[in-house]
């Protein structure tokens, strides 16, 4: 009896043992880990730009504000320094939390031969005059990747790969993912017109690639941000025939693992144009503005690298009215243009390495938590198992908006406190403190 129990225990054991144990994938040849590659580039540069600059543009957005209140500047020559500190929280728009996810698929006729030749021209030269032709590849992981990619066409025309219709960006929620059953790669292979005329070798190589082929490529989960909230240190100093001059800048501050580290300057120049006009009934300002900002961020287990530089031309017309001794209602109306320079840095996806084989899961991970601590350093390769390193993309983007904005200034002695709502592309709350020195009247 004892010794029946003392079986069943260690069966126990050994069954809980493997129940708990972590399959890792055996290592994946140079030709699979290369298509990849390609596949993980061409899916970043269609998704995981619209997946992260949503998040650039609110964030500099939300920073291009505040940069008026009272329109009313004295057009006495003065000299008085303003000192404000300024809040500012935008509002994440729908259109900023999704996006339509692409696949990069590569359409074909099988009946034009010259389309063919010419798609496939970069990576192999065929003499159409020999019998039978004859073929010398040039760049084997190119066409394997060509092929691969009219493979992608044919599933997704005869509807057995499956995109979806929305992913989130950074900003938005949930996670999506791609996925490629590697049967229905091989049973497309076969049925491609084209596979039947390769090389036997070439064939050989292809099916290769296929055969531990990632099956999932997840596409970047969104974080469910719903405000970007900065703030920012600003000096007016005046004046000058009914002239302003404002200065902004902070260093390098950190908003968080999510959004990374920003800084930024401005400089503007406000006139006073109700000078000109006797007895106003409201007053009117002009101003123009500059800005340039810098967000770095490293995102995701594989620190994934963000540099984003942006310059923006603010020009607005402004105007403000006081109801009593000391309230003030202020609005404007802002044309802004932006121009975004972003630096992308990064490496196959965490989950693909997984199933490459490339880095491995300790006995305490799943394959549904792939935080830092669950994985085995390699010790050749460093934390990112992809042998052949990092991958480098450029993003310029320029944009327009128009900007209205209404908002209250309380006025008690020197200093004033104030709030504001500015609608457009992106709506922004900003809201401070301001304190006037009148170093003229001190002297």
């Amino acid at each position: 009896m004892i010794k029946k129990g003392l079986i069943l225990s260690i069966i126990l054991l050994l069954s809980t043992e493997f129940a708990f144990s972590v399959q890792n994938y055996p290592r994946a040849n140079d030709w699979t880990i290369l298509l990849a590659r390609y596949l993980s580039r061409d899916i970043f540069e269609l998704n995981g730009v619209p997946y992260l600059q949503p998040m650039v543009e609110v964030v500099n957005t939300t920073a291009n504000a505040r940069f008026f209140t009272s329109a009313y500047i004295p057009k006495e020559n003065q000299f008085y320094i303003k000192l404000s500190i300024n809040g500012t929280v935008g509002f994440v728009p729908k259109s900023k939390t999704e996006y339509i996810p692409q696949l990069p698929i590569e359409p074909y006729d099988p009946n034009d031969l010259g389309s063919l030749l010419k798609k496939v021209s970069p990576y192999v030269d065929i003499d159409p005059f020999s019998i039978p032709p004859k073929a010398n590849v040039k760049d084997t992981g190119g066409l394997i990747y060509m092929a691969f990619k009219f493979l992608l066409y044919d599933g997704v025309t005869k509807k057995k790969f499956q995109i979806p219709e929305r992913a989130p960006t950074i900003l938005g929620e949930g996670k999506k993912t791609l996925h490629f059953d590697r049967d229905t790669l091989r049973s497309l292979l076969n049925e491609n017109p084209i596979f039947s005329l390769l090389p036997q070798s070439l064939r050989d190589t292809i099916y290769k690639s296929i055969e531990n082929f990632p099956q999932d490529f997840d596409l970047p989960q969104g974080l469910n941000i719903k405000r970007i909230i900065a703030g920012m240190p600003q000096i007016e100093v005046g004046s000058f025939y009914g002239t302003e001059l404002t200065l902004r800048f902070i260093p390098r501050i950190d908003l968080g693992k999510n959004i990374g580290k920003f800084t930024f300057w401005g400089v503007g120049i406000r006139h006073s144009i109700s000078q000109y006009i006797p007895n106003p009934f409201v007053d009117f300002a002009f101003q123009v503005a500059y800005q340039g900002t810098n967000l770095r961020n490293t995102i995701g287990v594989t620190n994934a690298e963000l540099n984003a530089n942006a310059n923006f031309f603010n020009a607005n017309f402004h105007f403000s009215r006081r109801v009593s001794k000391n309230f003030e209602i202020f609005s404007g109306i802002s044309y802004e243009s932006i121009h975004i320079n972003t630096d992308f840095t990064y490496y196959l996806p965490i989950v693909v390495q997984y199933q490459l084989g490339l880095i491995w899961l300790d006995d305490n991970g799943t394959p549904d938590n792939f935080s830092d601590d669950f994985f085995r350093k390699n010790p050749e390769l460093g934390y990112n198992g992809d042998p052949f390193g990092a991958m480098n993309k450029n993003v310029v983007i320029s944009d327009e908006n128009w900007k209205f904005t209404i908002g209250g200034l309380l006025n008690f002695g020197n200093f004033s406190a104030f709030v504001d709502y500015n609608f457009g592309k992106i709506d922004i709350l900003t809201f401070g403190i301001l304190y006037k020195f009148d170093l003229m009247k001190r002297k």
